[in-house]
């Protein structure tokens, strides 16, 4: 049978490297462990082994020799298949409903373990950490497990990992699919820790999939399993600053060595990564604030007529107490040709003042459809959380409490 791959899209032009303002920056918190990612050591108790490297690179002879089909899936033999696999197959488990998929496209670094952690209390669950976070409600699926080649095989082919080519969008899509239709999975790992692909682990259905990573919106099967898709928007000078503060903190990089990476991801990102953002329902933008960095502008696009749950706001707010304050207001605006309305946050609340400024940003919101003072308790339960002193976790809140209003308009709970 032919082997198929994805088709990529015409590649975009790189954006412009914006690699100033990056000195001082109060905003940057340290970043909070991942729920989706756990060491290599405990990989054998989920998976069909221990973490060894396959040699193998895609593509090749010696990879095509070793590949099989199954079912009409192509099982490409770099993501460590064992005999007795199949990439889908019957579930332990029945549901009484369809699991809710919910896919969050952003690039690494850009916070989506703080977000998921305001998704688990909206739902008012919690999950496992291990490399596949599951719970008795929700599974997290990290995408890079559909990453074709390991780390050494990527340095063979010189593609990155956000380049189309690098990622198996059949498979992916085929899994999500038979995971929304009911079905288990055995889903391909990718280990962060060593750079193998290790053997692929079973999952079973879940009422509720978060799948994110880079490309969760891209390919097209896989979108349209999504009953909802959000991507997290970060200019390119907030971006850089978030990462330059990461990587020089935690990975020993020097300032020079972090802006050459981010100029040679670029070309990628603005290809295959980026263009997501057209077809998400729902887009939370960071800007730098009207009164500059470190300060931040965050902004919930909301597509109309989507399935993303609108919030308006009654009026425009001006909070004071502490600098630089913050404004909250509201306004239309065409997003990638698509009409959307903006709710959008300027600066910082007072944290001396969290509950009574929380109260009157709640009371000032039109549809948010939670228990009174939720988003107050929500916000004040991960103070402490980067972000919590801007619109980054007022808005992430609020998507998590409107995650669960799709979760419970879809199961009728």
């Amino acid at each position: 049978m032919a082997r198929s791959r994805a088709s990529l899209l015409p590649a975009a032009a790189a954006a412009a490297a914006l690699l100033g303002l990056l000195g001082q920056l109060s905003f940057l918190a340290p970043s909070t462990p991942s729920l989706g990612r756990r060491s290599h050591s405990s990989v054998a108790r989920y998976s069909g082994g221990d973490s060894v490297p396959t040699g193998l690179v895609y593509p090749s002879p010696e990879e095509k020799a070793k590949t099989r089909e199954a079912d009409g899936i192509t099982l490409f033999s770099t993501h460590a298949w064992k005999d007795d696999m199949a990439a889908i197959l019957p579930a332990t488990k029945k549901l009484d409903h369809a699991p809710v998929m919910i896919g969050v496209a952003a690039d690494s670094g850009c916070g989506k373990s703080t977000f998921l952690r305001r998704v688990l209390g909206a739902l008012g669950t919690d999950v496992k950490p291990g490399h596949t976070a599951i719970g008795d409600m929700l599974t997290v699926i990290c995408l890079d497990d559909y990453h074709i080649n390991d780390r050494a095989g990527r340095k063979a082919t010189g593609q990155s990992a956000l380049d189309a080519r690098e990622n198996d969008f059949a498979l992916m899509g085929a899994q999500i699919e038979a995971l929304k239709q009911g079905k288990a999975v055995y889903k391909p790992i990718y280990n962060h820790d060593t750079g193998f692909k290790d053997p692929p682990e079973l999952i079973e259905p879940n009422k509720v999939f978060v799948v994110e990573g880079l490309h969760p919106i891209y390919d097209q099967k896989a979108r349209s399993q999504l009953d909802l898709s959000l991507y997290i928007d970060i200019v390119n000078d907030v971006k850089f600053a978030w990462k330059v503060q990461r990587d020089v903190a935690e990975r020993g990089w020097t300032e020079e060595q972090v802006k050459a990476d981010i100029q040679k991801r670029l070309p990628d990102f603005a290809a295959y990564v980026d263009p997501q953002k057209a077809d998400a329902d729902v887009i939370l933008r960071y800007e730098p604030s009207d009164q500059g960095l470190p300060y931040l502008k965050v902004k919930l696009i909301q597509k109309k007529g989507g399935p993303f749950p609108m919030i308006t706001l009654k009026k425009e707010l001006q909070l004071t107490g502490s600098k630089p304050g913050a404004t909250l207001k509201q306004y239309d605006m065409d997003w990638m040709g698509s009409p959307a309305t903006v709710v959008e946050m300027d600066g910082e609340i007072d944290m001396d003042n969290m509950d009574k400024q929380l109260e009157e940003i709640e009371a000032n919101i039109v549809g948010l459809a939670g228990r009174p003072n939720e988003l107050r308790d929500a916000m004040v339960k991960l103070k402490t959380s980067p972000g919590s002193q801007n619109g980054t976790g007022l808005l992430q809140a609020v998507i998590a409490m409107k995650i669960r209003e799709v979760y419970d308009k879809l199961t009728g709970r």
